[in-house]
């Protein structure tokens, strides 16, 4: 299963930003994934290899926010970020409460889509890479990870 709900919210930065906008990205970004993968665990549980990938992004990532280098750097969009940091936080916990299931989390990267006005410098496929390799783990890969197309992100 794959969780990619992602809405970049209203009120980027500080000035523009109000509790409604917040809470209604981490609604969509965070609370959607509880209630999808809530809804199938029953599934998942019979399944003889049970995989969910949740879409995260490096924005939700603290050091990546605060290195000129990469391109998380420049994002103001605060609801966006805190979502996809606690999108990172909820793979993990999943992970550790079922271990009998492999739970990841995926990075797509700078990628083209209307999210950010297909202003990114990867395509779609490329953006892909770490989800689809994700989802196609057998029961002896890894679980509670954070990944982009190049393998694991220290967390």
């Amino acid at each position: 299963m794959i969780n990619n709900a992602g809405v970049i919210g209203h009120g980027g930065g500080v000035d523009d930003l109000d509790a409604d906008s917040m809470a209604d990205t981490l609604d969509t970004n965070v609370v959607g994934i509880v209630r999808v993968t809530q809804a199938a665990l029953p599934l998942l549980r019979q399944s003889s290899n049970p995989v969910i990938v949740n879409v995260a992004s490096g924005v939700g990532m603290g050091r990546f926010l605060q290195d000129p280098g990469r391109d998380e750097f420049p994002v103001a969009a605060i609801p966006y970020a805190a979502s996809k940091a606690a999108v990172i936080t909820l793979t993990v916990q999943y992970a550790k409460n079922l271990p009998e299931i492999r739970i990841n989390a995926s990075d797509p990267g700078y990628t083209a889509t209307d999210l950010n006005g297909n202003t990114g410098h990867q395509t779609v496929a490329e953006g892909t890479d770490a989800t689809v390799r994700l989802a196609l783990l057998g029961s002896d890969g890894p679980t509670g990870e954070f990944h982009d197309s190049t393998g694991r992100i220290e967390l």
